[in-house]
């Protein structure tokens, strides 16, 4: 099993939830990001990316 570093784990998360804007987005037809990226800055970021990183950990911890 690979181990990764807190950064790579943020990473990871940071990546998640750009996938996830651009599947939306290109679900609805959303030509730019420019919403998304203020949408989620901030706390809302913050939020989503503690979410992504618990589930990360969590997936890493269940692989024994």
């Amino acid at each position: 099993m690979k181990t990764y570093t807190n950064e790579q784990i943020q990473e990871l998360a940071e990546n998640a939830l750009h996938q996830a804007c651009a599947h939306m987005q290109d679900a609805l037809g959303v030509k730019t990001g420019d919403w998304a990226s203020m949408f989620f800055s901030g706390e809302c970021a913050d939020v989503i990316h503690a979410i992504f990183s618990d589930y990360i950990k969590s997936e890493l911890g269940g692989q024994k």
